[in-house]
């Protein structure tokens, strides 16, 4: 049996219907718009996959204000899979509280239920190559890398770091790690020491970009510029080894200058 012309009603203002519930805070009604075991899917994000309607309500409030205020979905194509079932893939714009704007694709298994049509499962994924095609090499992928350092946005960050990324540290010192493997630990341990407000960065000095054997892998001898709480400006020396997989950084080898790093904080080597 094909779907009605009032299921296909239905369905987009199920669709419709989630920005305007998201945006007004009203997240106690997801049952209006999402079964109760429904899954929903953030990998992209680096978040992981949330299972159930309160496990989405937590993590919208943890967010707070990092939430978009505006959520506006375009472009409904509904495919059906069966008489209950049908598949949704829709276009969301995001606006953030600064004006910002981000792009990404719903793709929606809808089911019919006594109640009417529920989401019960929706992955979420963010657009960044234009025309669908070419990922972002690795010199676009160093400046996203460097303004997620100057705006100290974990968001930021997240976006631009595989999922299974690796952070290296070939020159350290005792007590700090020498390799962060995973997003979420490189993320976690960048941004904790942001909290520590030692440093500011403001911009980056590219001394030279070299290319290698591999089109994805550049090699960056930069300074880092900034400002310090203990010793006012600086400029920071580090050479990078950077590497690229679908527009996110899948290994970072970040040869900082330790000696002008701890300098900087005011502290001996």
């Amino acid at each position: 049996m094909a779907l009605t012309e009032q299921d296909r009603i239905d369905i987009t203002d199920l669709i419709n219907l989630h920005g305007h519930l998201t945006d007004a805070g009203r997240l106690d009604q997801a049952s209006e718009l999402l079964t109760p075991d429904v899954t929903y899917d953030l990998d992209d994000f680096g978040l992981g996959s949330l299972h159930g309607t309160a496990a989405i309500r937590e993590a919208a409030l943890a967010l707070g204000n990092a939430n978009p205020v505006g959520h506006h979905v375009t472009n409904i194509v509904i495919t059906q899979i069966d008489d209950r079932s049908a598949r949704v893939q829709s276009k969301g714009i995001g606006i953030k509280a600064d004006g910002t704007a981000g792009s990404v694709v719903y793709d929606d298994i809808v089911t019919r239920r006594p109640d009417g049509w529920k989401i019960g499962y929706r992955r979420v994924t963010a657009r960044r190559a234009a025309l669908g095609g070419r990922q972002a090499g690795p010199r676009e992928v160093l400046e996203r890398y460097r303004q997620a350092a100057i705006s100290q946005s974990a968001d930021e960050l997240r976006r631009v770091y595989a999922l299974d990324a690796s952070h290296e540290f070939p020159f350290t010192l005792p007590g700090l790690p020498s390799r962060l493997a995973g997003r979420d630990r490189i993320v976690n341990w960048i941004t904790a020491g942001w909290k520590d407000h030692r440093l500011k960065y403001e911009g980056y000095r590219t001394l030279a970009i070299h290319d290698t054997g591999d089109p994805e892998t550049i090699v960056v001898e930069q300074e880092a510029l900034g400002t310090s709480v203990t010793t006012g400006d600086f400029a920071l020396p580090n050479l990078v080894v950077l590497t690229v997989r679908d527009g996110q950084i899948t290994r970072l080898r970040d040869y900082v200058n330790i000696p002008a790093a701890t300098a900087a904080m005011g502290r001996d080597v």
